[in-house]
């Protein structure tokens, strides 16, 4: 069951992309990730709620830059589904880290520009769960060669960060504590008190808690995501119903008791498209 808007914390995603769309914020968040200053940020707002007209399909992400053109991509990984082998969650998670690297890299280079100016760019996946079993904090990702470990350097990196961590090895105290407020929100009160970013952070979300517009904002998101899993669940059942009639009608060209033309044309298929089919599903 979807949480009410005064349920929301850091962690659920609308709430996270309406808190990283302040520019500050944002700042605040990816200094403490990468421990490193940052003059200046600006967040692409247009890119915080992407709708897409054709398939309504919905993403939130955080899209910005900073001074020294560096592209930074931040989402929020609530998501883990245990009945998924540990192997398909990694795949999903690198596919998903790979479109944005794309989509970053398409929208840096202007058209005709020379690829050697593509800027640095930056993924980072904020998870509730540990994606990689480690029990690491965060796990840091850039191009080498496989035979001599040397760093490629193309400029992209990516870091998923785990709530859940244990090793505290190699990453501050800031970003610890950073990581355990954001699983879980209520615990560890005191330490959090003289930490001016989740102070800021919490205070941000009390005031966007008493904005009617956002709250309507959110209950309009709430019902794109509806129908965008109806339409899902429409599309799963319209191709259950086709592989179901292509395995009734393989049984019937098994047992011959109808043709491969006929089988065609009730697949609404030519002879060689149906063909075709068949090898794709004898080959699934």
């Amino acid at each position: 069951m979807r949480k009410t808007y005064q349920e929301l914390e850091f962690k659920d995603a609308f709430m996270f992309a309406a808190v990283m769309s302040d520019a500050e914020s944002c700042r605040g968040v990816l200094e403490r990730i990468l421990g490193i200053p940052i003059r200046k940020v600006m967040v692409h707002a247009e890119h915080v709620l992407f709708v897409n007209p054709e398939t309504r399909g919905v993403r939130l992400d955080v899209y910005a830059d900073d001074e020294h053109g560096t592209v930074y991509n931040v989402e929020m990984q609530t998501t883990d589904n245990k009945n998924l082998p540990k192997r398909s969650i990694l795949k999903l998670l690198q596919t998903i880290s790979r479109y944005y690297q794309g989509q970053m890299d398409m929208a840096a280079l202007k058209t005709g520009e020379d690829f050697a100016r593509l800027p640095q760019s930056i993924v980072i996946f904020i998870c509730t769960f540990d994606p990689f079993g480690r029990e690491r904090y965060r796990y840091t990702f850039v191009e080498t060669c496989r035979e001599d470990g040397e760093l490629l350097e193309d400029g992209t990196c990516k870091i998923f960060l785990n709530t859940k961590g244990k090793i505290e090895t190699g990453i501050g105290q800031e970003l610890v504590r950073f990581l355990k407020w954001i699983g879980e929100p209520d615990a560890g009160k005191e330490k959090e008190e003289n930490d001016l970013l989740i102070t800021k952070l919490r205070t941000q979300i009390t005031d966007l808690k008493k904005n009617r517009g956002m709250e309507e904002n959110y209950m309009l998101f709430g019902e794109m995501l509806d129908e965008e899993r109806r339409q899902g669940q429409k599309e799963g059942l319209k191709e259950g119903l086709q592989q179901g009639k292509m395995d009734i009608l393989l049984k019937l060209l098994q047992e011959h008791k109808i043709d491969v033309k006929t089988a065609a044309s009730i697949m609404g298929m030519n002879e060689d498209e149906f063909a075709k089919a068949v090898k794709e599903c004898q080959e699934v």
